[in-house]
């Protein structure tokens, strides 16, 4: 009878124990993994950003209130290729990229797997809102873009392609290449550049 109390403590001891390692260590292993994840990107955002050389194209004074100013230029790298992003995607709801796009992309794998640095993901948007369907999943464009650019380095990911050198980034609409007042434009602005870095 007096042992009854010690084996009530020791089945205990021994539940939290199991409860620990089944529950408890995978969660913490899954935190520490993010926590050194963030870290990672926010030195690579740092490196990108205390690197990047910017020149600003001179006024143009007699530009109306529609032309389109050049975006500034960063130093990202050797750019590699530019995509339409409509190759990539069938939809604006698809999560799935397209066979074509696929092809795109592993047209560069024989170089980024031959080369060294980061692979700069850069995802531009027209500025055309995220329909009122996806706003919960994407509440703007730089949700939007981020997870298409979080899609294309799942891609080379998943090609052999170290996490380390992936740096998917969501640009927006924030630098088009033409007037978003025009189909064709708003074309041109949704695109996927990639830069070797």
């Amino acid at each position: 009878m007096r042992y009854i109390g010690w084996i009530i403590a020791l089945l205990l001891a021994a539940a939290g124990a199991a409860g620990y390692f089944i529950f408890y260590a995978p969660l913490e292993r899954g935190y520490i993994q993010q926590t050194e994840e963030i870290k990672m990107w926010i030195n690579k955002i740092a490196a990108l950003e205390a690197g990047g050389v910017i020149n600003v194209p001179p006024p143009d004074t007699g530009a109306s209130d529609t032309a389109i100013t050049p975006p500034a230029e960063f130093d990202f790298g050797t750019l590699l290729a530019t995509i339409p992003l409509d190759d990539l995607f069938s939809s604006v709801k698809s999560a799935e990229i397209t066979a074509t796009g696929k092809a795109e992309l592993s047209k560069l794998l024989p170089v980024l797997k031959t080369t060294q640095g980061d692979v700069i993901i850069m995802v531009h948007t027209d500025n055309v809102r995220v329909s009122q369907s996806l706003r919960n999943h994407y509440p703007s464009n730089w949700e939007y873009s981020a997870n298409r650019a979080g899609f294309i380095a799942r891609y080379y990911l998943g090609r052999g392609i170290d996490s380390k050198r992936l740096v998917p980034c969501g640009i927006s609409a924030a630098r088009p290449l033409a007037d978003n007042s025009t189909a064709a434009g708003r074309g041109k602005n949704r695109r996927v550049e990639i830069y070797l870095r």
